[in-house]
């Protein structure tokens, strides 16, 4: 439950979650695992200072954002969400390259948002399927989809 100030009085937990991407909805947004949600600032170029020798100054570079995995069961063909990383991997670019805006929320034992992250401008840039094994039992029994998702920023936000 939130408190007045938006601070948590317990820790959240990161397994309740909710992932959207634009419109699309149901078993398109069924998300075992997230993971990439991570921005740093790069160091860009050395400045060394004539006469002191002791340190270089390192001015501040380009903000870096990491690629947005989604975790998943495998799913149909018909799958919206399939068809959009289809279209942008098959390499053929006929036509353009269709980005969407990805939202992951992060929700409270209610179902409530807590905070959610808007990733804007995404557009898948890899598929994969995980391994088969004949002797798999319980959760690495289930084919695993990835789809790792390219985008321009993200923004954080606290409800």
């Amino acid at each position: 439950m939130l408190e007045a100030d938006n601070t948590w009085a317990y820790p959240p937990v990161s397994y309740y979650f909710e992932v959207s991407v634009d419109t699309m909805t149901g078993v398109d947004c069924l998300f075992s695992e997230v993971s990439g949600i991570e921005v740093d600032l790069g160091t860009g170029v050395e400045v060394k200072e004539g006469g002191n020798n002791s340190y270089t100054h390192k001015l501040p570079g380009r903000v870096n954002y990491a690629d947005l995995e989604l975790k998943r069961g495998l799913v149909p063909k018909t799958s919206p969400l399939f068809t959009w990383c289809e279209s942008s991997l098959s390499g053929n670019f006929t036509n353009p390259i269709e980005t969407k805006t990805v939202i992951v929320k992060l929700l409270n034992n209610e179902g409530d948002t807590l905070v959610s992250w808007n990733f804007s401008k995404a557009y898948p840039i890899k598929m994969t399927v995980s391994s088969f094994n004949a002797s798999a039992s319980g959760d690495s029994a289930i084919v695993i989809e990835t789809i790792k998702l390219s985008y321009s920023e993200f923004e954080r936000n606290y409800t």
